[in-house]
Order: C-alpha cells, then sequence, then structure tokens
C-alpha cells in the first residue's frame, strides 16, 4: 500500500543452492552377500518405512562389506522424500545410529539458514505437486523425480524466525492427525466390541 512504508517482497531461492540432494544405495537383495564376520550391520531405510504421521515405521538390517561413507548415514534433520510417486516428505527429527537409505529415496539435507522443517512444510505441501506436474517421459501410473528436478524447485525464502514457527506448526499438526487416526481407530473398535458383545448375548438367549 502506498503511504504505509516498504513492503517486502518474498523471492524464491532453488532447493539445490540450500540443499545436498543424495540419492541413496541400492536395495537390500544386492547388499545380502556381505555376510562374514567382517561385515558391517547397518540400519536400511526403504520407501514403505516413511509414515504418513512424520513417523518412522521399523527400518531393515542390512551388511555390507564396504563401510558407507558418513553422507550416506541419516542425521537429525535431514528430510526423505521417495524417488517414486512421491506423496509426503519426512523430516528426521531424532538421532539414528548407523542407518542408511535406498536408492528409491532421496536425502534433503538444508544448507545455510534454512530452517529444515520449514523446508520439509513447503516440499509436502507446495513442491510434491510441482514436481508430480513437471515429470516428462514417465508413465501416468508411476512418476519418478530427479535430483535435478528436486534441485531446480523454488522455496520462498522468508525469515528464519518464520521458518521455524512454519515448520513446527506441520509438525504440530502431523501430531494432531496421528492423534485424531489413533482416537478413531479405538472408537471403532470400542463399538465393533459392543455390538459383537450384543449380538453374541442375543444368540445365547435365544
Amino acid at each position: 500500500m502506498k503511504g504505509k512504508g516498504k513492503v517486502t517482497q518474498l523471492k524464491n531461492v532453488k532447493l539445490g543452492d540450500i540443499a545436498d540432494i543424495l540419492n541413496g544405495l541400492p536395495d537390500t537383495k544386492q547388499l545380502e552377500l556381505a555376510q562374514n564376520a567382517g561385515a558391517t550391520t547397518y540400519g536400511f531405510i526403504q520407501p514403505n518405512h516413511l509414515g504418513v504421521f512424520n513417523d518412522l515405521q521399523d527400518a531393515l538390517e542390512i551388511k555390507r562389506q564396504t563401510p558407507v561413507a558418513d553422507n550416506y548415514l541419516i542425521r537429525r534433520n535431514d528430510i526423505l522424500l521417495k524417488r517414486l510417486n512421491p506423496d509426503i516428505a519426512m523430516l528426521i527429527n531424532e538421532d539414528l545410529s548407523n542407518t542408511t537409505f535406498s536408492s528409491n529415496l532421496f536425502v534433503i539435507r538444508v544448507i545455510n539458514d534454512y530452517d529444515p522443517a520449514y523446508i520439509a512444510c513447503m516440499l509436502e505441501n507446495q513442491g510434491i505437486s510441482w514436481l508430480n506436474s513437471n515429470i516428462v517421459g514417465s508413465l501416468a501410473a508411476i512418476k519418478s523425480i530427479s535430483i535435478k528436478a528436486l534441485a531446480a524447485l523454488e522455496v520462498p525464502t522468508i525469515e528464519q524466525e518464520i521458518q521455524k514457527a512454519v515448520g513446527q506448526l506441520w509438525l504440530l499438526q502431523k501430531k494432531r492427525k496421528k492423534l485424531l487416526n489413533d482416537f478413531m481407530t479405538e472408537d471403532r473398535r470400542l463399538m465393533s466390541a459392543l455390538t459383537r458383545s450384543i449380538a453374541i448375548r442375543a444368540e445365547e438367549e435365544e
């Protein structure tokens, strides 16, 4: 508005300029050959381990004769994204020991002054639809994104304090959805148990 002071204009920054983007290791079937005593055991995250509530399901274990480079070990604040048919972004919010990830996953490791939860929020709510709509030459049923496409994704730049607030709201939303889902599941279980009990009692009294 005129006469009301200068309005700050938002700018976009490419994800590749503010994050390292890594593709993971071949899946376990190719890694199970290293079974001798000298092999190192790692946790191994696959796409089906990513929960919709930002909850990580139990990882597999793999053995490798050659140690995994530190870059390919999962760190706190890493963002995980599926390479095929991406639907959610997952933020690692706790330390994981000796855990690596599948080649069907990307790890987005934010650098510079950007909040990882904010980037995960924007990626899940805005970026995934952009990525899916810009895929060329893929079958409609299977959409595969690339590091190049991810790196080109534009993210709005806002003050770090606001980034943190948005990221925390996104994480709280995940927790609320998890609580609501658990409540609805338990509610259905109780109602099913009640009606089953009534039906059994009616049969016994016939």
